[in-house]
């Protein structure tokens, strides 16, 4: 598929900070993230870092094409801050770019390696503009990709062999019956509920004590969620809440973030245990999935309140779904 990459893979791994560094350090994506209020280390960290490894997979065969939770995560956070299409493409599009640029720097750069890197990343753009045009534009998911699904061109000269689309829908029921889990570590999640929320509804406006239970639950459900692929979205922005969360300066906010913060972790605790006790106590949960995009699109909300940088927010700003 990659050979040409695939040639110089370990000079690529080897050097994943110099191309990071390319592609973050570019005027113009500098100038993108910070008008849009990204925090350059919160983006390198959680979302540019994670993509060039997943895309380093791809051409190691290690992972199939529309694996990638990363995608859908950072889509819905743009999404949240209402950043422009036309910003999303400054900001990926300078990815391909680094690329070339430190393979021309380190003389691998030929005509075989600069279609490569055209198609790995060209591709993956396509299904990123497309996936976010259906998402902000249309507010719906469609099928997610890391790299593009859509071109039946791109599947004939390069014969890569597409993931199987996941259903659209399927119950509680039929779910448990095909997968092997531990009902035991649901089980836990119970109690790491209860204490978050207790923690939480003991003082008015939210303290350490009750962040770093929060902080705890959410690790906790990214955990297990992580288990199973149908929930890869759900778990890996988790982890980022969780990262937030124990990263937050908690003296800087004042009281008025402080209980925005209390408003969201309340719902979001909430949403997570209804969801828990549908899917896998109770399994009357008609689609697995039908609590996702409340859950993503509150956490997103958590998580541009939390992040470096954005913790000024107006009690009018916030909105559930």
């Amino acid at each position: 598929m990659f050979n040409a990459i695939l040639k110089n893979v370990v000079l690529i791994e080897n050097n994943k900070d110099t191309i990071l560094n390319l592609w973050l350090d570019y005027d113009i994506v500098k100038k993108t993230l910070c008008q849009n209020t990204l925090n350059h280390t919160f983006f390198r960290d959680k979302f540019a870092s994670k993509v060039f490894d997943f895309a380093v997979s791809v051409v190691k065969t290690e992972n199939q094409i529309g694996s990638c939770p990363v995608i859908t995560v950072m889509l819905m956070l743009f999404k949240k801050k209402n950043i422009p299409l036309s910003d999303i493409f400054i900001i990926c599009v300078h990815l391909k770019n680094s690329f070339l640029h430190f393979s021309f720097q380190n003389k691998i750069l030929d005509d075989e390696m600069i279609n490569e890197i055209c198609i790995l990343m060209d591709y993956n753009f396509e299904g990123v503009i497309r996936d976010y045009t259906a998402m902000y534009y249309h507010d719906e998911y469609r099928e997610k990709t890391c790299l593009s699904k859509s071109s039946m061109a791109l599947q004939n000269t390069q014969e890569i062999q597409l993931a199987t689309p996941r259903l659209l829908s399927t119950s509680a029921k039929v779910y448990l019956q095909e997968i092997d889990l531990d009902m035991g570590i649901i089980a836990e999640l119970n109690e790491l509920e209860s204490e978050a929320l207790d923690a939480i509804e003991q003082n008015e406006y939210i303290t350490k004590n009750s962040l770093v239970e929060s902080a705890n639950l959410f690790e906790q459900y990214s955990k297990v969620l992580n288990m199973m692929y149908e929930f890869e979205d759900l778990s890996y922005t988790l982890t980022i809440l969780k990262d937030l969360l124990k990263e937050f300066k908690f003296d800087s906010i004042d009281d008025e973030t402080r209980y925005v913060i209390t408003i969201y972790l309340k719902a979001i605790i909430s949403d997570l245990q209804s969801w828990r006790m549908s899917i896998f106590i109770t399994g009357e949960a008609e689609d697995i999935h039908y609590l996702d995009k409340t859950l993503m699109s509150s956490i997103a909300q958590l998580e541009i309140t939390l992040m470096p940088g954005n913790n000024n927010v107006n009690e009018d700003e916030v909105e559930f779904f």
